[in-house]
């Protein structure tokens, strides 16, 4: 099994007897900032890098190549994130939840994959984007008609029916451009996570 960053540095930390609060006397680098970097909620980066690697006596790409996953495992989870997508058709506003917590789980692979990042974002904005359409077309029917509903003419069914269709059309494309390996797609989709 592959380790992250974090579990590496604790690995050799306790190799070498140390505690977290001796690895942060010694290195320089706060007590705080160790315990985030072994947790994994932080990646430590040049001079923090430098600093752990040379009071744990390692190499710092000996570090980076055991801790970086195999790519075609970020890809496989990159392309389950993006598949669950596709529970929008069963549960349209639990998927998001669903995508976020996979997300989540395995965000020490994700974090710095783009092409997840992007499909996150897309159905958080997706999300966004259905419950504001709805909310206007409500809003608008009431003003022009003085009705919640105008008719026997279902105009935010259409509404929805649409924006999910465009949906999932973006899920596929997603898919086929993640089997090309493409690495920008999405590219007027900001990075919310």
């Amino acid at each position: 099994m592959v380790l992250n960053l974090g579990e590496q540095i604790a690995k050799y930390r306790k190799e070498r007897g140390y505690s977290q609060d001796e690895l942060s006397q010694y290195s320089g680098i706060s007590l705080r900032t160790i315990q985030r970097i072994e947790k994994g909620s932080v990646q430590p980066r040049g001079y923090t890098l430098r600093a752990l690697s040379e009071t744990l006596k390692i190499e710092i790409s000996e570090l980076e190549q055991e801790s970086s996953p195999s790519n075609i495992e970020v890809e496989k989870k990159a392309r389950t994130l993006n598949s669950l997508g596709l529970l929008v058709l069963i549960f349209p506003l639990v998927s998001i939840v669903i995508q976020f917590f996979y997300w989540t789980k395995h965000k020490q692979l994700l974090s710095n994959h783009v092409p997840s990042k992007k499909v996150l974002s897309f159905q958080i904005l997706w999300i966004i984007a259905v419950v504001i359409t709805m909310s206007l077309i409500h809003i608008l029917t009431y003003l022009l008609t003085g009705q919640s509903v105008y008719g026997h003419f279902p105009i935010r069914m259409l509404a929805y029916v649409l924006l999910l269709i465009a949906n999932i059309c973006i899920i596929f494309y997603g898919a086929i451009k993640m089997n090309q390996n493409a690495t920008k797609f999405l590219s007027g989709v900001p990075a919310l996570v």
